[in-house]
């Protein structure tokens, strides 16, 4: 009688419960190492700054709600051109909303996103861009104040 082996199929990594564990302790590793070592561990990896104390990593926010753009247009090149309408000046806020727009639709729909905010406040220098850390997000103003709306809708 033929005696049968049994065939051991490798599972892929992010599959196999033996490899995503022995990722997991790596990172719980470095992230004891960052706990206890966090002000000699930043100048050794060259990150500039001193750590005041340690901060949250695990933030879990559950939330349902809807998401309002004012307008998306799809251009024949897939770029998908987000409009918002401001009769007020652009705050820092609005910008976090329009930022958290682009990123929102471009994940979901795997687009390029270029929000332009079509303005009709009396501010001469509306807000555009926004710095956070080393991120700089930026959106096209389009500025009706002072323009004719004939020539604006009539070509």
């Amino acid at each position: 009688m033929k005696k049968r082996t049994k065939k051991i199929n490798k599972m892929p990594e992010e599959k196999n419960p033996a490899a995503k564990n022995s990722i997991h302790h790596e990172d719980l590793a470095l992230k004891t190492a960052a706990q206890y070592f966090g002000e000699e561990l930043m100048p050794l990896l060259g990150i500039q700054g001193v750590a005041d104390y340690i901060a949250p990593t695990e933030t879990v926010m559950l939330e349902a709600r809807q998401m309002y753009q004012d307008f998306n247009y799809v251009r024949k090149d897939g770029v998908w051109i987000h409009l918002e309408f401001e009769s007020d000046s652009i705050t820092k806020e609005d910008l976090k909303r329009f930022r958290e727009y682009e990123a929102a639709t471009s994940r979901i729909h795997h687009v390029e996103v270029i929000t332009y905010v079509i303005c009709s406040s009396k501010v001469k220098y509306p807000r555009t861009i926004l710095k956070e850390g080393i991120n700089v997000y930026q959106v096209k103003v389009v500025r009706l104040k002072g323009k004719n709306s004939d020539q604006l809708f009539n070509p």
